[in-house]
């Protein structure tokens, strides 16, 4: 039986099975996010927010190999169901609910489902449905002989078409915009760093939301707990 937890902070420590096409180690996706944090504190937002979508891409590759071995039909048969069963809601929609959550599971090796857990979650509505689309895969997972791949971090980014944002997922789930014209990024990076010396809490509240986006960015991350302490 699938067990559910929702959780607010983004791991720092990844982990992916190893592909069997590229024989990746496990370790990659380790060594992915020891480049991220190393960098961070070097690195100005924008050269970091470069550096970061070169190795999401990276990990993005690594996961769809792991997926086609071992959800059946492939990874693009593990998109096409999340798609039939996943809604953005038009509520989400018109209070721009964006931003990247991750479904972070493990399937053991007999193709029974573990547990499951949401990091970065956006809303309870969109958390519920990705544990229903969870729920769903079983029965749609071939056989392992490895426990290397029974464990699974997929970020999915929700957003609205049009909208400029830095956020990389494994799947980008796009609708329609409801309502009043949501923000790019750039709104929000802007007030980050026109009131971060002497308006803390509205830098903050900027932060929070670029967090929410992109919850790899180590530089936010940094940043927003500069603000915290201060």
């Amino acid at each position: 039986m699938a067990k559910f937890n929702n959780r607010r902070r983004m791991s720092v420590s990844q982990r992916v099975a190893k592909s069997p096409s590229r024989q990746v180690s496990v370790n990659v996706i380790a060594s992915v996010c020891a480049c991220i944090l190393l960098m961070a504190y070097s690195l100005t937002a924008n050269s970091q927010q470069s550096t970061n979508t070169v190795l999401l891409t990276e990990y993005n590759e690594i996961l769809k190999d792991v997926l086609d071995y071992r959800y059946k039909g492939g990874s693009g048969a593990f998109e096409r169901d999340f798609f039939l069963n996943v809604d953005y809601n038009k509520i989400s929609r018109q209070s721009c609910t964006i931003g990247t959550t991750v479904m972070q599971f493990t399937v053991n090796c007999d193709g029974t489902l573990g547990e499951f857990s949401i990091i970065n979650p956006l809303n309870d509505y969109l958390s519920s449905q990705l544990n229903k689309f969870f729920l769903m895969t079983n029965g749609n997972w071939n056989e392992c002989q490895n426990s290397d791949y029974e464990y699974f971090e997929i970020p999915i980014v929700f957003t609205i078409e049009g909208l400029e944002t830095e956020a990389v997922g494994f799947i980008t789930h796009y609708d329609e915009e409801e309502g009043c014209p949501c923000k790019d990024d750039s709104y929000f990076q802007k007030e980050f760093e026109k009131h971060k010396n002497k308006r803390p809490k509205k830098a903050l509240r900027a932060l929070e939301e670029l967090i929410r986006r992109n919850p790899y960015n180590e530089y936010y991350i940094e940043e927003r707990n500069k603000l915290i302490t201060q």
